[in-house]
């Protein structure tokens, strides 16, 4: 396989237990669509605190990004023209993705950053995700509480139903 950015060989290796390929000249790399996933999952790289600083403010982002590079490069694996892609729809790093195959072409340090963004979103979505189950909790006992007193309309019984739902896939 060729680089798509240098035209230089690309190398297979070894990353965090996954089979990627890496361009020696450019730092790019190359993973498969799923790959990338079972990548991020795994959390045995140890990133340096001069690129974990500078990820630090790094929030998802809802909307169209204005920065989105754009460009068209080669697939590595099958020669498809790939698409820029925004990471994760809203992280801010913008990928290369071969709609053919899946390919995922990521420039130098892309690889570090997209999976120190999601490890970090992970962790700060664990305490988020409980305080919104205490808040449906609470809104699951107003509701129960509304319910219980003269009108026993089926609406209350319905909300009931609904928030208890909730609770129960938190």
């Amino acid at each position: 396989m060729q680089c798509p950015q240098c035209s230089a060989s690309l190398q297979a290796t070894v990353y965090e237990g996954v089979p990627i390929h890496t361009c020696d000249s450019c730092g790019g790399e190359f993973v498969g669509g799923e790959e990338l996933g079972r990548i991020v999952n795994n959390r045995k790289e140890a990133f340096d605190a001069e690129m974990l600083d500078e990820l630090a403010g790094c929030k998802p982002s809802f909307g169209a990004v204005s920065s989105q590079p754009q460009r068209s490069l080669p697939c590595p694996a099958c020669d498809q023209p790939m698409t820029v892609a925004n990471y994760a729809g809203d992280s801010g790093i913008f990928v290369d993705r071969c709609e053919v195959c899946s390919g995922l072409w990521l420039d130098n340090a892309e690889l570090e950053k997209v999976q120190i963004v999601m490890e970090r979103w992970a962790e700060e979505a664990k305490p988020q995700i409980q305080a919104l189950a205490g808040k449906l909790e609470k809104a699951r006992r107003n509701a129960a509480d509304n319910s219980a007193g003269s009108f026993g309309g089926s609406r209350f019984a319905f909300v009931n139903a609904l928030i208890n739902r909730l609770l129960d896939a938190a």
